[in-house]
């Protein structure tokens, strides 16, 4: 699967979907609506019938609202073969026994496909999926997350317990594909965690996400590029359903 091209659709916040070969991978879908326009990847949502073809993989970083939604569990019926990997912290009423419930630092291997969780720095799990030797890196809610209301000691201990889980991330570079966190509501901290990660990781191409389709991050990561020059390596993403073909050599 080296060198092949991957195609990227930026469903909503925090959900991708990712089609490598014969396999689809759906990470963090919330939002199964889709203003009136016919459902679909090109409109930022999943409809089981267009990838009932393909090997499908399907992740949720953590219970929050805005990463899981029940909806992904009825798919089953369509998708039969499809697998799931889902943190340990969803709700008991979802714990079906053929979904993969996963604690941070655990490790799931079956055949191409590789899981591993690193934990949140919030809630739940982040993702890293290798998959016949790509790379795929999902934050969940790891992230550098710094409030300004904040106590100083709290943003410390923030900031000191995410450093410490990407440097466990470092070994498994590099990485093809990072989705990253780049949520507006932190203000001057909004690409703290986006611009670390970079910065200590080889990523060859990095999507933002949790930036509640406020698309006028894209502007901020483009200004705070010039001096971070690993932010050039972030996609602009300007709308649900919008599609990326990357060339992975």
């Amino acid at each position: 699967m080296m060198g092949c091209k991957t195609e990227v659709w930026y469903l909503a916040h925090s959900g991708f979907a990712l089609r490598l070969d014969d396999t689809f991978l759906i990470f963090d879908y919330y939002l199964d609506t889709c203003d009136h326009l016919e459902r679909a990847l090109a409109s930022g949502v999943i409809d089981p019938e267009e990838i009932k073809d393909s090997k499908v993989l399907i992740f949720s970083s953590h219970k929050h609202p805005d990463h899981f939604n029940p909806i992904i569990l009825d798919w089953k019926e369509k998708l039969p073969h499809s697998k799931y990997f889902l943190s340990s912290d969803i709700p008991k009423k979802y714990r079906y026994p053929w979904i993969h419930l996963m604690k941070p630092h655990e490790v799931y291997e079956d055949g191409a496909v590789k899981v591993q969780t690193f934990k949140s720095t919030d809630e739940g799990v982040a993702f890293l999926v290798t998959l016949d030797g790509i790379r795929i890196y999902h934050a969940g809610d790891l992230n550098w997350w710094h409030w300004d209301e904040e106590p100083k000691d709290r943003n410390g201990d923030m900031a000191a317990r995410f450093k410490q889980e990407v440097s466990l991330i470092q070994p498994y570079q590099p990485i093809d594909i990072a989705f990253l966190t780049a949520d507006p509501r932190q203000e001057q901290a909004a690409l703290w965690g986006m611009t670390f990660f970079l910065e200590q990781i080889n990523v060859k191409a990095a999507f933002p996400m949790h930036f509640w389709e406020d698309y006028s991050i894209n502007g901020l990561i483009h200004k705070a590029s010039a001096d971070h020059p690993q932010l050039k390596k972030v996609k602009n993403i300007s709308a649900r359903g919008q599609l990326f073909t990357l060339d992975l050599k």
